[in-house]
């Protein structure tokens, strides 16, 4: 169910807010009045310092976000945007949600099993330390998943889809996610001479365009060999769109638009989608740009057609938009590199 991760976090919540924040808290406050007590003021007064600090995180932090998640879990546009996320922003929300599962453990394994021992002088102490460092361990391994699971969405979606047909993996080739907007826009403003807050509706129509423009090049291929193919549950109009994209009727950006910036995986036919994956992600971005990897290079499409759009078109990506006349041109190089992955595979 898509509310599963929020139903989760408030469970992972709750047992971290006995577990280390009400056990603790409870040991903490009856061994600080006992000290106070019994002269051992000082010893006492970290104690219950501790244990105000605990208050505070038990009632402003973790039960403070459990409050805020059941209201949003009650809340009809909040329900209707989870019921609409793809596969992949789902993936991005379960990193997210570990990444924040691992800060707080390190956190809290830090304080209670290496800060306070220190503090209240636990005879033990080395087996206090020992524990704390290997739980702190492991939740660093956690976090180093997590922060890839965040930053890297689609291969966590490609993981946990590589045992079903290609029919059923709703992996996205291409999401913009929006992150193309703000670049294409700063590229079209050059090009202008305008400010952002100059932009009409119809130049913000053109920005689009040149987000979208990145992958269109390879849709427009995709559509040209007949190599798309609807999904279940698909929307008929996209299919339409791509009949339309083949006739040249419409640009390929139109479909990209009308699918919410993806372009699933799933969609593409199963003597193309080997190369359309590898052409797509055979690349690193370093230092702003997409390098090709090292080593058996089929031809990464996005070094490509940063290369082809500063030699033909004067323009950086994200800069232009798509045009039939271009294409003609770049869908050389993909033909090429199809032809490079079909003999490297043996079908040819």
């Amino acid at each position: 169910m898509y509310t599963q991760l929020d139903e989760n976090e408030i469970v992972i919540l709750r047992i971290v807010r006995w577990l280390f924040i009400r056990l603790p808290l409870l040991f903490l406050l009856v061994n600080g009045i006992n000290y106070v007590n019994t002269g051992k003021t000082t010893r006492g007064v970290v104690e219950l310092v501790i244990s105000a600090v605990l208050i505070a995180v038990d009632l402003f932090v973790i039960g403070r976000k459990i409050r805020r998640t059941k209201r949003q879990l009650k809340d009809p546009e909040y329900l209707e945007k989870l019921r609409n996320m793809s596969p992949e922003e789902e993936a991005k929300r379960e990193g997210l949600l570990s990444l924040k599962c691992c800060i707080g453990c390190v956190i809290v394994c830090v304080g209670l099993f290496i800060i306070m021992p220190i503090a209240v002088q636990v005879k033990d102490l080395a087996v206090c330390l020992a524990g704390g460092a290997f739980l702190v361990l492991l939740s660093v391994v956690g976090l180093i998943w997590a922060i890839d699971a965040y930053r890297h969405p689609e291969n966590l979606v490609r993981r946990r889809n590589s045992n079903k047909p290609v029919t059923e993996r709703r992996a996205a080739l291409y999401k913009d996610y929006e992150l193309g907007y703000e670049p294409a826009m700063e590229q079209y403003c050059k090009q202008t001479g305008k400010s952002e807050a100059e932009l009409t509706d119809e130049d913000e129509a053109i920005i689009w365009e040149y987000s979208y423009a990145q992958i269109a090049f390879l849709l427009a291929w995709i559509a040209e060999h007949d190599f798309y193919k609807p999904e279940g549950g698909d929307d008929p109009y996209l299919e339409e769109l791509i009949g339309k994209i083949k006739a040249r009727e419409i640009l390929p950006t139109s479909y990209i638009s009308e699918n919410d910036g993806t372009l699933f995986e799933g969609n593409i036919k199963d003597e193309a989608i080997g190369f359309v994956r590898e052409y797509l992600n055979n690349s690193d971005y370093i230092n702003g740009h997409e390098v090709a990897k090292p080593g058996d290079i089929i031809g990464a499409y996005y070094p490509e057609l940063e290369a082809f759009a500063a030699e033909h078109l004067k323009a950086e990506m994200l800069g232009f938009p798509f045009r039939w006349e271009d294409y003609d041109i770049f869908r050389t190089k993909i033909d090429r590199a199809y032809t490079r992955y079909m003999k490297k595979c043996g079908r040819q």
